[in-house]
């Protein structure tokens, strides 16, 4: 059971309260700790498998010029970049108030990332404001017309004044939730990194959109609720995608099919249902001929093909609130599932952080 209802103001009511020993000792483990993020930051830069060359067509889809792995020089560049990690960290962990602005050229998921990765390193009392107020300069986070506030939209506000003076949070700290770095944590690391981060949820963050949580609890309820549930998480195969993965390449649908009949026969389950969440158009047609009926999938979702932009990439007035209210949905029933078949992508990453006993099964593009 994954709970995000919990009171976020009583919360807020305390942090400022926090006690003078647990600051205390939040500032004097920052420096430390900031060497963490830095040192984790330079084993895994560069967070992209090769170095791309991409050309946007007019459907704003992008075009695989050219691919060549990093040269040594280039990788180390790179790291030496990723050491700026550290003052980045620091500067995040000492700062009385913080703001937490969108990630103008990334999805839901990945602006979700990025706020839960700043709150897990905020000091005790802080004052911390997320802006996901659209102004027209976003080139992937078009939820909605300029002015709108995506995040009120879906959570519960933090603190709803943005003060004058804070800090900031506006590159990532930690690379694990980043590009190929999303296969790097294993075993019982990974474990604990999940534990902490579905802890900061549970502290920070509480979904109060209405339609959000009637379909979450609707389709749970009535397709998946007793029985072995599968959930694909299905990427489209554009290059860019492709770029983020550890290996390289996207694992084919064939792979996914596979993976999950595996499945069911270790667990000898005669009831099971497959959830699948996807922004791939192509996908859906093929794991329905495969699954019939026992393929849950919501239809009425905004989806895309390898040779057209994603969706979050799309033009001004094509999106609204409702097609992150629908990444919402799906990664919240992905995270209410038994196993989770992914590539990696930021949906699967955060379904793994909302439910810490959701057992993660990473498919290879390759068998």
């Amino acid at each position: 059971m994954i709970r995000l209802d919990h009171n976020v103001n009583s919360i807020l009511q305390v942090a400022p309260q926090a006690s003078h020993r647990a600051i205390l000792k939040h500032i004097a483990q920052a420096p430390a700790r900031a060497a963490h993020d830095a040192a984790r930051a330079w084993i895994l830069n560069p967070k992209f498998y090769a170095h791309i060359t991409l050309e946007m067509q007019e459907n704003r889809a992008l075009r695989l010029i050219s691919r060549r792995r990093f040269s040594i020089r280039e990788r180390f560049k790179k790291k030496i970049l990723a050491s700026l990690v550290f003052w980045r960290s620091l500067k995040l962990r000492l700062a009385r108030t913080v703001c937490i602005p969108r990630l103008k050229g990334e999805g839901l998921m990945a602006n979700l990332s990025h706020v839960l990765e700043v709150l897990h390193r905020v000091r005790p009392d802080a004052s911390v404001h997320v802006d996901w107020v659209l102004d027209g300069s976003e080139q992937g986070f078009r939820y909605g017309q300029v002015g709108e506030n995506v995040w009120t939209g879906l959570f519960r506000p933090l603190d709803t004044q943005p003060h004058h003076r804070c800090f900031h949070a506006v590159g990532m700290v930690d690379y694990t939730f980043w590009g190929t770095g999303k296969d790097y944590l294993k075993g019982r690391v990974l474990k604990r990194h999940r534990d902490v981060y579905n802890q900061t949820l549970v502290n920070w963050v509480e979904i109060v959109n209405p339609r959000v949580l009637e379909e979450v609890r609707s389709i749970y309820d009535r397709s998946l609720n007793g029985r072995l549930c599968i959930g694909i998480h299905r990427r489209v195969g554009n290059p860019l995608v492709s770029n983020l993965q550890g290996d390289g390449a996207i694992p084919s649908i064939e792979r996914f099919i596979e993976c999950v009949r595996a499945k069911v026969r270790s667990c000898a389950a005669t009831d099971w249902a497959v959830f699948l969440a996807t922004d791939d158009a192509d996908a859906v047609p093929l794991l329905r001929q495969e699954f019939g009926q026992r393929l849950v999938v919501r239809d009425q979702v905004r989806r895309t093909t390898a040779d057209e932009a994603e969706v979050h990439f799309s033009d001004w007035g094509n999106l609204s609130l409702a097609d992150a209210e629908d990444v919402l949905i799906d990664t919240l029933l992905l995270a209410r599932c038994d196993v989770l078949l992914h590539a990696s992508s930021s949906v699967s990453t955060m379904a793994g952080l909302l439910n810490p006993a959701l057992c993660l099964v990473r498919v290879a593009a390759v068998g």
